[in-house]
């Protein structure tokens, strides 16, 4: 299956977004006191989840100026306790009126990234509803963004290494010791050779909506789903007229 990323279009995560809870009802957005700790939906941490989830619960982000999405990837710490049917439904807005469903996520029984196709919408205010009772500290992260498509696969020459982020010290005796501050974190180095101009400019729009390595996105490399975020920003270099070859080093997020 082909690779992709899924990457925060909407701004869902500048410092001055304004999420809401609330519930849905008859097709309208009201706030109101809803989902517990309804901010983990968008804080780029997956390891905290919401709870007090019920149906026609939901969440309103307000994203200021008109944006674009059509995808959304959420992250489960579990098993969401629901038997079968839509668990989330996605809507996008100028108002608190949600309009029709734009997309939506079925019931899951384990850990892991669940991704919706979106009816592509360019609105002020995009929405999740909940449609069950979903188990406590289940839902960690709901990203509302774009979905880019490799142009490509990347080279088979994919690199992967681990940086424990230790830092090593010498006592005034001549005597080391080492400072171990996470678990070590993978860092993929993945190269296009050859990529259009199309590819290259789609590639440097995600990297402005991402702000380079600020934000946290999904990649799916084929196979599996990695929470990464860029390591350092994109170099291209133009190896023929209209094609071009870079490097993304992408790390590999904890929570």
């Amino acid at each position: 299956m082909a690779s992709y990323f899924i990457y925060d279009s909407i701004n869902m995560y500048r410092s001055d977004n304004t999420d809401s809870e609330g519930t849905i009802t008859t097709g309208t957005f009201a706030p109101g006191t809803a989902v517990t700790l309804h901010e983990r939906a968008s804080d780029m941490n997956i390891g905290t989840g919401m709870s007090d989830i019920v149906d026609n619960d939901a969440i309103q982000y307000s994203v200021g100026s008109s944006t674009t999405a059509d995808a959304a990837a959420v992250y489960f710490l579990g098993d969401d306790g629901v038997a079968s049917g839509t668990i989330m439904t996605f809507y996008a807005s100028d108002t608190t009126s949600v309009g029709s469903s734009i997309g939506t996520i079925s019931a899951v029984s384990g850990a892991g990234w669940q991704i919706a196709s979106l009816t592509e919408s360019t609105n002020t205010k995009f929405y999740t509803e909940f449609n069950a009772t979903i188990t406590n500290n289940i839902i960690s992260e709901i990203l509302i963004g774009k979905k880019l498509n490799f142009e490509i696969e990347p080279d088979v020459n994919v690199q992967s290494s681990i940086n424990y982020e230790n830092e090593v010290q010498r006592s005034l005796g001549g005597v080391e010791y080492a400072i171990n501050v996470n678990p070590g974190q993978e860092v993929f180095t993945i190269s296009f050779q050859n990529i259009s101009s199309t590819f290259k400019s789609d590639l440097i729009t995600m990297q402005d909506a991402i702000k380079g390595e600020a934000k946290k996105f999904v990649w799916y490399d084929g196979s599996n789903f990695n929470w990464v975020r860029l390591d350092k920003p994109m170099t291209f270099t133009e190896i023929a007229d209209g094609r071009f070859s870079t490097q993304l080093v992408l790390r590999q997020q904890i929570q």
